[in-house]
């Protein structure tokens, strides 16, 4: 008789994040064909019927306190995918957090914001710590964040007034000198933030832009407007997480360390797609460099397309950027160059192209020269991150 390994999946199918492990521990799977899965919620009360199924392990998205100390009694390996729980004991992989943070950090300064919020529960792991590393990195540029919290877990428990947080929430954002970008500890209160946005006539990402985390497909497309989101590597999370239980139930000694896995980047969609500059003239600039970036443009071209002086050109993006204009040029071009890695499987010779660089050739050495990695091993590394 076959040496069967029942693997017990406490995660959920509810959030994009747990549907992206499902499916990473799945393509682990495959290399372990004497395993089978019994999935249910994340909650006390599914593990009567597991106690009796007798799982060799547990995979399990870990918010609650409870289930995190039950499993930990039944004495059989668990892998935990979240660090919502700041203290539990319990082996984890997740994404690194402070990473996340700093990433919508850089992302929103890119575009020109000068004022900043948070939104995202004070008490989860998670949400701080992203809170945290978004704080420090604007703090490092001499800007300040506002926050607002809320119980988020990663949605709000039965025991939370919606009605008395919607008003906390619209108080604070009338406080805010617009535009304002707002980074959200993810997608579920950055979808609800831009409903409160809509029954306060406050236009996204106009006046308010929006960012959440996890990219989940369902959250962000729900939203209105469709939400910008950081991707995380769920299915990488899944994947390792699934590895790291197959080593544990081989050996109950291993010394384990939390794995914490890089985000991948900021998925740019209507919440966060405007220019925060006040400038009209620059906005202009900005635009037209947005709208010719897969032309071969330079900043003699941009001067005639936007009917600026050179020297006005250069000076406004310097003062209100910090950047020059070729620095902008290819900051969008390497955007976009990394969108289209990320996201398909086209040749370089395509990839160059579409940005506006004049070969492949030079496309590499730029990008190898702006991010430390050649082109090709920026999608190998992306690939590898989001399980595929």
């Amino acid at each position: 008789m076959r040496d069967v390994k029942r693997i017990a999946l406490l995660l959920g199918q509810d959030l994009g994040y747990c549907r992206d492990n499902l499916r990473g521990i799945q393509a682990y799977s495959v290399t372990r064909n004497n395993w089978i899965f019994r999935d249910a919620a994340p909650e006390p009360e599914n593990l009567d019927a597991l106690r009796e199924w007798k799982p060799h392990g547990f995979i399990a998205h870990l918010f609650r306190r409870d289930l995190a100390e039950t499993l930990q009694r039944m004495k059989q390996p668990v892998v935990n995918t979240t660090s919502t729980l700041a203290d539990c004991k319990i082996p984890l992989v997740e994404v690194d957090h402070w990473a996340v943070g700093r990433m919508a950090a850089e992302y929103f300064l890119d575009r020109g914001y000068q004022s900043f919020g948070y939104y995202g529960s004070s008490w989860t792991h998670f949400s701080k710590a992203r809170e945290e590393s978004f704080r420090a990195a604007l703090e490092e540029k001499g800007h300040t964040v506002s926050s607002c919290h809320a119980l988020y877990l990663p949605r709000p428990t039965a025991e939370v007034s919606w009605a008395k947080t919607e008003k906390r929430v619209q108080k604070w954002l009338a406080s805010f000198e617009k535009p304002v970008a707002i980074f959200c500890c993810n997608d579920v209160p950055a979808r609800d933030l831009t409903e409160i946005c809509l029954q306060l006539d406050l236009r996204v990402p106009e006046e308010v832009a929006i960012l959440g985390v996890d990219n989940d497909e369902f959250e962000c497309h729900l939203a209105r407007p469709a939400l910008s989101s950081v991707q995380i590597p769920g299915e990488q999370v899944g994947y390792e997480a699934a590895k790291l239980l197959d080593a544990m139930m081989s050996n109950r000694k291993l010394r384990i360390q939390p794995l914490f896995l890089p985000p991948i980047r900021v998925v740019t969609r209507q919440s966060t797609d405007a220019l925060a500059v006040d400038d009209e003239e620059l906005r202009r600039a900005l635009s037209f460099i947005r709208e010719n970036i897969g032309q071969e443009i330079n900043v003699d071209s941009v001067s005639r397309g936007t009917h600026l002086g050179r020297r006005t050109l250069e000076r406004k993006m310097s003062r209100l950027l910090g950047r020059t204009v070729h620095q902008e040029i290819k900051r969008m071009r390497l955007e976009l160059a990394k969108g289209i890695l990320t996201s398909s499987k086209v040749g370089m010779h395509t990839v160059a192209h579409r940005c506006g660089f004049s070969s492949a050739r030079r496309f590499a050495v730029v990008f190898k020269q702006s991010t430390g990695s050649t082109p090709t091993e920026f999608r190998a590394a992306s690939h590898r991150s989001q399980g595929s």
